[in-house]
């Protein structure tokens, strides 16, 4: 069976986040307050084109047992632009990068220049008829770009405003939420398989875009999403080889390093806890894991392992080459690829009508297996 202890330490983050500084509603205090009780180890706010005046450091939890890593990022794109595309998120730059955002390769090489990991923030969104079309959809558009980190394959406010298509469809989203946001938004994991397929390496992060803000779809008013819901749905789990640095910036940068090697993977929490997954592979000269790259050799194999029954889906170049229901999967590698994997739950809604559902659970990130 394929092993690899070199990242034994998991936290678990979201790296898009808005508050009051913005167009969220809620302050640093009260977000970190919602985060740690929703369990989370990191949390970046990321407002729209500025610094804030958040200051990053550790929140210590009511409890006092466990203390919550908040930084302090950006998401960045051109106003001027209507509607507003090409939005990324500048996770852990020493400095604001927004001057830049009339130019996204500027944005991209300025974050890297200053110590930040880059993604590029919901890059599939289409306009939403109940909420009057127009302006609100900000997709990236400019593919050209280089040096980007990665991208988020699962946003959940994106995954969100794509169930909104008739008003009816639209009122039963925002009171049963969890039956509608079963998967990323349509055709992103596909868009991620063609990144990979180009030869360069692209992390997946995901995230909430947590804003809690109040919503009138026909005769529903309330907030739909308040801060702990969302924390405790969609994130991104980080693999360290060692726990986080009491040093705030020592820990960015294990955080900002985790992110960039793609020593991670997507998990929708709500449908079970999913602490404990890993996807490694061996060989008969070397190990890996999530975000590594390691040479054909005939004798690899990979194995995934999940903490609650599932069904699993193993991926080479964005092709299914292997499934297997339970807790494992074990796959000999027959020739070079990327290779990831997905898991899949069926559960019963948590609120009427208590429906059955295919929920996605995991996304991991690739391992590269070179030629």
């Amino acid at each position: 069976m394929a092993d690899d202890n070199r990242l034994p330490y998991e936290v678990v983050g979201n790296f898009h986040v808005h508050t009051v500084c913005s167009d969220g509603t809620g302050t640093y205090e009260q977000i970190a307050q919602s985060a740690a009780g929703a369990g989370l180890d990191v949390l970046m706010f990321t407002d729209h084109n500025t610094w804030g005046d958040g200051r990053p450091g550790w929140y210590a939890y009511p409890s006092g047992e466990r203390k919550l890593l908040t930084l302090v990022g950006e998401e960045v794109h051109d106003e001027t632009l209507s509607p507003s595309v090409n939005h990324f998120l500048a996770l852990g730059a020493d400095r604001p990068v927004h001057s830049y955002a009339p130019h996204p390769q500027a944005v991209i090489d300025a974050v890297n220049r200053h110590g930040g990991a880059g993604f590029i923030a919901h890059p599939i969104e289409r306009p939403v008829p109940v909420l009057g079309g127009g302006d609100t959809a900000f997709p990236w558009v400019d593919w050209d770009v280089t040096g980007f980190a990665g991208i988020e394959v699962w946003n959940y406010m994106s995954a969100f405003k794509s169930m909104l298509v008739t008003p009816l469809v639209a009122t039963l989203a925002a009171l049963f939420p969890d039956l509608f946001v079963v998967a990323p938004v349509a055709g992103t994991l596909a868009l991620w398989d063609r990144l990979l397929a180009t030869g360069r390496r692209v992390v997946g992060i995901g995230n909430a875009d947590a804003h809690a803000n109040v919503y009138q779809i026909g005769p529903v008013q309330r907030c739909v999403f308040p801060y702990p819901y969302l924390f405790a749905a969609v994130n991104t789990h980080l693999l360290l080889d060692a726990p986080l640095a009491a040093d705030w910036a020592s820990a960015q940068s294990q955080v900002v390093n985790a992110l960039q090697a793609g020593h991670a993977f997507v998990a929708y929490d709500l449908a079970g806890c999913a602490r404990g997954f890993r996807f490694v592979a061996a060989g008969r000269r070397s190990a890996a894991v999530m975000g590594d790259e390691m040479d054909f050799d005939g004798s690899l194999s990979l194995n995934a392992t999940v903490p609650e029954p599932a069904t699993l889906r193993l991926l080479r170049d964005g092709r299914p080459v292997a499934q297997s229901d339970g807790r494992e999967l074990t796959y000999r590698v027959r020739q070079p690829g990327v290779y990831r994997l997905e898991a899949y739950r069926f559960l019963r809604a948590a609120r009427p009508p208590r429906c059955i559902q295919r929920q996605a659970w995991i996304l991991s990130n690739p391992i590269y297996v070179r030629g």
